[in-house]
Order: C-alpha cells, then sequence, then structure tokens
C-alpha cells in the first residue's frame, strides 16, 4: 500500500521515539564480606608486623599492575649466582627467602617471643591470607561474569539493532522504488494533460470557426429567403397585378387568417 508523504513523516517519528530493547541483567549478589577476628592475646611483634605489611604491600602493588589474563614473569633473581625467575620450577625459595627475607636481628627477636603464640600468629596470618584470596577470586569471578554478560548483552544489542537496520533499508529500498513510480506516473499524466490542453485549444478553435460559419448560413439563408419571397410576390404581381400586396412581409405570421407582426 503507497504511503503518503505526511504518512511517511509520521512512521519516521514514530520509529526515533522507539527505544532499542535490551535485556537487562539482574544484580548479583555481593561477594561474601568476610570478617576477620584478631587472636585475644596478641604478642609483641610489632617490628615484624611492619616489616610483612611494607612487603606485602610492595608484593600487592607489583602484582596489581599485571592481568590476571596475561600473567608476565617477576625480574630475574639471582640465586647462587643463576639468574631465574621465582617462578621457574628449579627456583630456591628457601635460600632466597634465608638470604634476603630472614635478617640477623629477626633471629634475634623471634628467640624472645613464645613458639606456640608465634605458631598461632603464623596460622592466623596463613587463615587471613587463604580468606583473602578466597574473597579476591570471588569479586574477580564475579567482574569476569558480569563483564561475560555485559558482553553478550551488547552482541544481542548489536545483533538487534542490525536486522533493525536491515528492516529500514529494505523499507527506504520499497519507498524509493514507489517514489520513482510515482514521479514516472506524474510525468505521463503531465503529459497526457498538457496533450488534452492542445486538443482543447484545437477544439476551441475548431468551434470558433463552426460559430462563424454557423453566422455565415444563417445570413445566407435569411438572404435566400428574401430573395424567394420576392420571386413569390413577383410572381403573384403577374399573376393578379390588381391584388394590393403592400401588407405582406417575410416578417409578418399568419395568426387566425391574418397577417400579424412577429417579434425577433
Amino acid at each position: 500500500m503507497a504511503m503518503s508523504h505526511e504518512d511517511m513523516l509520521k512512521r519516521a517519528r514514530q520509529l526515533k521515539k522507539q527505544k532499542t530493547i535490551t535485556i537487562g541483567a539482574s544484580p548479583s549478589a555481593p561477594p561474601p564480606h568476610i570478617e576477620l577476628h584478631e587472636e585475644t592475646s596478641k604478642p609483641d611483634l610489632e617490628p615484624l608486623t611492619r616489616k610483612f605489611k611494607s612487603r606485602g604491600k610492595k608484593i600487592v602493588e607489583a602484582t596489581s599492575q599485571y592481568s590476571t589474563s596475561q600473567i608476565q614473569l617477576a625480574p630475574q633473581q639471582t640465586v647462587d649466582d643463576t639468574e631465574m625467575s621465582f617462578w621457574h620450577p628449579q627456583f630456591l625459595h628457601s635460600q632466597h627467602g634465608r638470604k634476603h627475607n630472614y635478617l640477623r636481628h629477626d633471629a634475634h627477636l623471634l628467640k624472645t617471643q613464645d613458639l606456640k603464640t608465634l605458631h598461632e600468629s603464623i596460622l592466623a596470618n596463613l587463615h587471613k591470607a587463604e580468606a583473602s584470596s578466597f574473597m579476591l577470586m570471588d569479586q574477580f569471578t564475579h567482574l569476569s561474569t558480569q563483564k561475560s554478560l555485559d558482553l553478550e548483552q551488547k552482541e544481542q544489542s548489536l545483533v538487534l539493532s542490525q536486522i533493525e537496520n536491515s528492516r529500514l533499508a529494505a523499507e527506504v529500498i520499497e519507498l524509493t522504488t514507489q517514489v520513482k513510480k510515482k514521479e514516472e506516473l506524474l510525468v505521463d499524466l503531465n503529459n497526457q494533460l498538457k496533450t488534452l490542453e492542445a486538443e482543447k485549444q484545437s477544439w476551441n478553435l475548431k468551434e470558433k470557426n463552426l460559430l462563424n460559419s454557423s453566422e455565415l448560413l444563417k445570413d445566407q439563408i435569411g438572404f435566400s429567403l428574401n430573395m424567394g419571397f420576392q420571386l413569390a410576390l413577383d410572381q403573384v404581381r403577374v399573376l393578379c397585378p390588381d391584388v394590393d400586396l403592400s401588407p405582406a412581409d417575410i416578417s409578418k405570421s399568419i395568426i387566425d387568417g391574418q397577417l400579424v407582426e412577429t417579434d425577433d
């Protein structure tokens, strides 16, 4: 069905107001909150704590610069005059730790601590580290899942947009074809109108000529009638010379046996 210019504008405004339908992602549950409780009895490990915190902070800052999907090896370390990364399976962690992380004042300080308390503190720190790693992995898994869902939604939206663009392109092509056909029809009608106007002028000229010819024929007929009437009167004068023909006139009519003037 052909659409008028107003219908096409209305359709364009409606399509502009439509919004792209996207599938909303349901909010995922926030990562579990882990509360870490300190031991009630704490040894005096403030120097070690500061040391561990400083070293842990440096490790976190170094590892946070790398993506989990693109793990890069740490800088080369020297162990027994051999350079290798601590990710290497033959890296001597114990020797490296004793050389770089176990200082003389550490040994003196640790000897003054209660071994049981120190063992509990180590287990607590290991538990905190393990719990923190689980929390970080949960957050990473949550972010990865959310990113995958967002990517899937964007792909679906892109597919819907492409389908809509294809439909609109096909509709534009169809409308363009219809407009072209209408333009061709309009040109044909204009040509027919010009032909009809030319024929009208020709018929008007013929009518004018016929009217002129009709007037000439009327004059000729009137002249012929007058001439015939005069010839008839002349013959009557010859046949009846004593008859008075003065009342006779071609413009009079016979009504009730008498000649009467008639209006034109």
